[in-house]
């Protein structure tokens, strides 16, 4: 029993100095986003999506994101899908990601799409793997960016989403949908942070017709940074508005 008490308090300890070294930034960001899917035939389609993302309201510059790729249906219910993907993200919030300024980056990414629905439930598992090269400002550069290196880093992604109609008519439909997606850093760069980030959406959609659909929603974004300051943890924990436009051409 005693034994068991020290490993309790000791365990205690673990947790309360886990805590007491992290430091949260709390920031108000809000994402439009624009994705588009032009078929070729009943199997291939291509991907072009942008995300416009900023900070305290739409004022300043969080991140822009210019995603491209290819898709190909395995069956009605699974889609494959590669690509590249290009973000410039910028300094914001109290401890900035992009503290020597705003650093590039480059990816390709593979990634798996699985559809299953349970009466009117529609359930969606997305599977992501990046390969990510990211850019690193020379210290002191900022109003002339100097790109001093690049280093190279894994990420697994996973966004469990589940979507509920409320009306229906035709093509037409409104909707609303939950989602979560866990980020999850590899590679010999990443040093001891493999968290990277969580985010849960809150949503509600409307699909005009085939062709097109809006949603807009609440987001909470939970992001670890890879750098201590100070010998703390930096957590942006970072919430805001999305809207988001789908065409189908």
């Amino acid at each position: 029993m005693k034994n068991f008490a020290v490993s309790f308090l000791l365990v205690l300890t673990i947790c309360s100095h886990a805590q007491n070294d992290r430091v949260n930034d709390f920031n108000n960001t809000n994402w439009l986003q624009t994705f588009n899917t032009i078929p070729l035939n009943k199997k291939w389609s291509l991907h072009a999506e942008y995300q416009w993302r900023r900070e305290k309201g739409l004022k300043y510059w969080q991140q822009g994101l210019l995603r491209i790729g290819a898709n190909y249906k395995l069956n009605d219910n699974v889609i494959a899908h590669i690509g590249y993907a290009w973000a410039e993200t910028f300094p914001y919030g109290d401890y900035p990601i992009a503290n020597n300024g705003t650093f590039p980056e480059h990816r390709l990414y593979e990634q798996l799409t699985l559809r299953q629905s349970s009466g009117k439930v529609l359930f969606t598992h997305r599977f992501r793997i990046e390969q990510r090269w990211l850019g690193r400002v020379k210290a002191g550069t900022a109003g002339n960016r100097e790109i001093e290196d690049w280093f190279f880093l894994h990420r697994f992604r996973y966004q469990f989403r589940t979507q509920y109609p409320f009306w229906t008519k035709e093509d037409r439909q409104f909707y609303g949908a939950a989602a979560d997606e866990i980020f999850i850093g590899a590679g010999k760069n990443l040093g001891t942070n493999i968290f990277d980030q969580n985010r849960i959406f809150l949503l509600v959609g409307l699909k005009l017709n085939k062709k097109i659909s809006l949603e807009a929603g609440y987001f909470n974004q939970t992001l670890q940074q890879g750098r201590r300051v100070n010998n703390n943890t930096i957590m942006q924990r970072n919430n805001g508005v999305v809207i988001s436009s789908f065409f189908n051409w």
